[in-house]
């Protein structure tokens, strides 16, 4: 009796039994501790009762969103997936805004946090303490009409160059904060 024909009949039907044992696929966020925001919808919904790890996120009770508290991984099972909240102690942050604007510009600005390696961290909602002085003033964010692609973030910093000269803006988060000048021009 021929083994190939054999080997084939056990063989086939183990390696498609273990096609259905794959791995759900995974979407990484790289979240700061500290970050806040709304637990991702990229997988689907997600059951966060079923976090495991749940020690470095805390989550609201209606499971909508979170606080990353402590470094750590956290995996979300969803309903097409899993989503992994790798959260990240930031070692440093930078302002990235322009360096130079003309007069009566109206400034939008962001912070970005980094960890060790240089993997740029997420912030969420997270609040971010932003200050103006020199030829740089603070402004009132524009109003967000409900399309949530024209809002800007929450967290940015709102600036209007009101005068010729330099301006500074120094943006804090935890214990890191950023300073950057920014140049107005006539």
């Amino acid at each position: 009796m021929p083994r190939a024909p054999l080997c084939t009949a056990f063989l086939l039907p183990m390696l498609g039994a273990l096609a259905g044992c794959a791995k759900p696929p995974e979407t990484v966020y790289f979240v700061a501790v500290g970050a806040r925001d709304e637990v991702p919808k990229a997988r689907g919904a997600c059951r966060v009762a079923e976090a495991r790890p749940s020690a470095p996120i805390h989550f609201d009770p209606a499971g909508q969103t979170y606080e990353a508290v402590d470094p750590g991984r956290v995996r979300l099972p969803c309903a097409q997936g899993v989503v992994v909240l790798d959260v990240r102690r930031p070692s440093r942050v930078h302002v990235d805004t322009t360096q130079a604007a003309k007069r009566g510009d109206l400034l939008v600005m962001e912070l970005q946090a980094f960890d060790d390696a240089g993997q740029r961290l997420s912030f969420g909602r997270a609040p971010i303490a932003w200050s103006f002085t020199g030829a740089l003033g603070p402004r009132r964010p524009p109003p967000c009409t409900g399309a949530e692609a024209a809002c800007a973030p929450e967290n940015a910093g709102y600036a209007v160059a009101f005068d010729e000269g330099e301006g500074q803006v120094l943006a804090r988060f935890g214990g890191l904060s950023s300073r950057v000048v920014v140049t107005v021009l006539p």
